[in-house]
């Protein structure tokens, strides 16, 4: 593709002239001009034509916004009939005429899922050195800032509680698998290669995951079905999976079957012109691997059509701009024009789509995760006694009144995730809260099989509060107070929400 504009002239450059920028500086004004000017991610001629005049300090950045905004193709931008559309058609136009260009959409005609899958098993099985892969995302610092902020986000849509079964799709060498595994989840890694899977099972091998978890499955995908019963996941998982799959549709109702009622399907995805960026084609063109254009509003109607009820998407800029305070206090205060923010932002979005999609039906919230976590309590029939023992400061009795006021159900004390109880914490003399109730832990298990939102439950209270120091002369520790606040244990108190504890005071 020729570049957009003329190329300044060296009095224009004499005229207005900036610092030369070093290559990689160059590259990325180029490219961030593209977005905001033309709307598009640079080609590759131009991207290579400006950079080394940047570069080589021919041409100012000044100069290269003019010469972009006085090209045909941001004057075409401006017609009436002229849009994202059209923007889009002239990219795939001036992309197709490239020696060498593979259609994405074409090689879906020419090829089968299975040519694909043997495809996919090919690279994997071939690979003479895996420590890269096995290091994600650390791969490289600068993929691994875009992945660990985009897999944030993702994690964010996806809403993982422990002991979710999550479905990671696409799950290559198993790195997502491994962190959602951390978190708790019963996670099974689907991918077309049984070779990367291999890898996965190396990864957990070489990087054990902390603390009691789950322990992994490992799936291998046939292109068309998920080898999973009907509605047995709470979570899918698919990190730069699906544009690799040349049946979208069809992999999108195997989600919506495994998929239980109102469970979610989280995506990281690039845009709708992912197939024509150079690192794509030279993807499909060395390697056979399927690179292919994710339309957003094709992909709802297919996932509508799945069983999905519902769609949202993230505004986010994975690639951050770093502002002097005086520009970054304009933006919090609106002052800013819109080539600080959001119009970046919003160029960049251009670039990636994740995404989350919710199966129809509904699914009951828990006390698996903190926000919405609330209670009302009232400790009556109180009775504090001084036993004669040294090692009991003293004995409560009495009875507590809960009332779910939150919008999570409160499992049950007996739950293997997210287990509710009536919590008592000392409070000592010198200030402090802590958990060194003997016997029971500070935990007193509700009865019954869960709390709904709504629902009251009573519980019967006998505490032992022990003594201060092991030797009794420490005043500091010495107890003068309890307090009791339910607790989802390793989620959180409920007074972190904003209840209130129930508190008594100590002779």
């Amino acid at each position: 593709m020729s570049t957009p504009g003329a190329t300044a002239t060296d009095s224009d450059t004499a005229a207005d002239s900036d610092t030369a920028a070093d290559p990689e500086t160059a590259t990325a004004v180029v490219d961030r001009a593209y977005r905001l000017i033309l709307g598009r991610a640079p080609d590759a001629a131009g991207l290579a034509d400006y950079t080394e005049q940047l570069r080589s300090g021919q041409l100012s950045e000044r100069q290269l916004c003019a010469a972009l905004a006085s090209s045909d193709e941001f004057a075409d931008r401006l017609s009436p009939e002229a849009g994202p559309a059209a923007g889009a058609r002239d990219a795939r136009a001036a992309a197709a005429r490239e020696p060498g260009f593979v259609d994405a959409a074409e090689l879906i005609r020419t090829t089968t899922v299975e040519d694909l899958a043997a495809t996919a098993e090919a690279y994997f099985s071939s690979l003479d050195h895996t420590e890269p892969l096995l290091a994600k995302p650390f791969k490289e610092p600068g993929e691994a800032a875009d992945l660990l902020v985009t897999f944030g986000q993702v994690l964010r849509g996806l809403q993982p509680a422990p002991g979710m079964t999550v479905l990671d799709f696409g799950a290559g060498t198993c790195w997502t698998s491994r962190l959602l595994t951390q978190l708790g989840c019963h996670v099974i890694a689907a991918d077309f290669s049984p070779s990367a899977l291999e890898l996965g099972r190396e990864l957990y091998a070489r990087q054990p995951v902390i603390g009691d978890r789950p322990d992994p499955e490992f799936l291998t995908f046939d292109g068309h079905h998920v080898d999973l019963p009907d509605a047995s996941v709470d979570r899918v998982l698919s990190y730069d999976a699906l544009h690799h799959v040349p049946n979208p549709g069809q992999v999108l109702g195997e989600f919506a079957r495994v998929l239980r009622p109102g469970g979610l399907a989280a995506f990281a995805e690039p845009g709708p012109e992912h197939s024509l960026q150079p690192q794509s084609q030279y993807e499909m063109r060395h390697f056979g691997v399927l690179e292919n254009d994710v339309v957003i509003e094709d992909l709802w109607e297919q996932a509508r059509r799945a069983g999905f009820a519902d769609l949202r998407l993230c505004l986010l800029d994975s690639s951050p701009q770093w502002v002097d305070l005086p520009t970054f206090q304009d933006v919090l205060s609106t002052r800013a024009d819109g080539a600080v923010f959001p119009e970046p932002t919003r160029a960049a979005i251009g670039d990636r789509r994740m995404f989350v999609l919710r199966r129809d039906g509904t699914e009951p919230p828990d006390s698996r995760a903190a926000d919405g976590l609330g209670a009302d309590l009232v400790l009556s029939d109180v009775d504090v006694t001084s036993p004669a023992e040294d090692t009991v400061a003293a004995t409560i009795r009495g009875t507590c009144l809960l009332r779910n006021t939150g919008t999570r159900t409160w499992l049950p004390s007996d739950a293997a995730h997210g287990p509710v109880y009536l919590g008592a914490r000392v409070r000592t003399a010198d200030g402090t809260l802590s958990d060194r109730l003997s016997g029971t832990g500070g935990r007193i298990p509700l009865p019954g099989r869960g709390v709904a939102p709504g629902e009251e439950v009573t519980v019967p209270v006998h505490l032992d509060v022990p003594a201060c120091g092991d030797d009794g002369t420490d005043a500091g520790s010495r107890p003068v107070a309890v307090e009791f606040d339910p607790v989802s244990e390793f989620v959180c108190w409920f007074s972190v929400n904003g209840s209130v504890p129930a508190t008594v005071r100590l002779p």
